[in-house]
């Protein structure tokens, strides 16, 4: 087999309730469950939407379990489409399944998602990220859950960024998702936090935009809400847009994903070592 690296793109999914009282849920007769029973047991009934994917019923793109292990889950997912190949001096249609590899991470205080890339199947993995989330936002509803996937990016670009341009910062928009992991919650301004939990706001948007012929102040570490949006949102929690006075372009933070980068021969090795590859990959 050829010594072929493959790029994973990392993604943080959220788990979180639809409504912000007690609900009946279709699956449990006879029982409701409270907001906080569904949050306590959100990574659970995401295990069930993930034993069951197989029987997703989604002929456009065909799934397989390659392997589960300690909520762990490691998939190939293909895209159904013809090729052209040419034997015999005649062009004939074929048939091809392109695939990528999907890694799920469900413990409750990580929830990570890797997604290959592979341009013979999909353009980019967020092709198959927004594949996935509607899927998910089906099976989930019956449980009282929303699910929600963002990238994670690399936030030294991003204060690189910003430090270069300090000077001519005319317009931020801080998208964030509603907090669900405590361990990357914290970073977060309480009162965003608080607005986000009492509106059920599930995806937030703050802008701030500078007079005309101004500038933005204060955009840098030492501003502890600014400081706070970036490292919460870069653990997978939302994206930032910026822009700068005389570019017409805006700077984004889903253009600098982190990436990591494996040996094809090694996803692909024994299952020993495929087990211990893919755990380390959404650890």
């Amino acid at each position: 087999m050829e010594d072929k690296l493959i790029n994973f793109h990392l993604y943080r999914y959220h788990l979180l309730p639809i409504e912000t009282t007690s609900r009946q849920i279709d699956l449990f007769e006879d029982k409701k469950f409270t907001i906080e029973e569904i949050k306590q047991r959100k990574n659970e009934f995401f295990g069930q939407v993930l034993d069951d994917l197989m029987n997703s019923g989604n002929n456009k793109h065909p799934l397989k379990l390659e392997d589960n292990e300690d909520n762990n889950y490691f998939f190939k997912l293909a895209q159904k489409k013809t090729a052209v190949i040419t034997k015999d001096f005649e062009n004939l249609v074929i048939d091809d399944e392109p695939y990528v590899y999907v890694i799920f991470n469900n413990q409750s205080d990580v929830q990570k998602v890797a997604i290959s890339d592979n341009k013979d199947a999909f353009s980019n993995p967020d092709v198959v990220k927004n594949i996935l989330k509607k899927t998910f936002r089906k099976d989930l509803e019956k449980f009282g859950l929303n699910i929600e996937l963002e990238a994670l990016y690399d936030q030294v670009e991003f204060w690189n960024y910003v430090d270069k341009h300090q000077k001519d910062i005319t317009y931020i928009n801080f998208q964030f998702i509603k907090p669900n992991l405590a361990n990357i919650s914290k970073s977060l301004p309480e009162v965003f936090r608080s607005f986000a939990e009492e509106t059920n706001s599930h995806e937030s948007h703050i802008t701030i935009k500078a007079p005309e012929k101004g500038r933005l102040d204060n955009i840098s570490k030492s501003n502890e809400d600014i400081k706070g949006l970036v490292d919460y949102t870069s653990e997978g929690a939302g994206s930032i847009k910026l822009k700068i006075k005389g570019l017409r372009k805006q700077q984004n933070t889903k253009e600098n994903p982190i990436i990591l980068q494996v040996k094809e021969m090694d996803i692909e090795g024994p299952s020993e070592q495929v087990i211990k590859l893919y755990k380390t990959i959404v650890e």
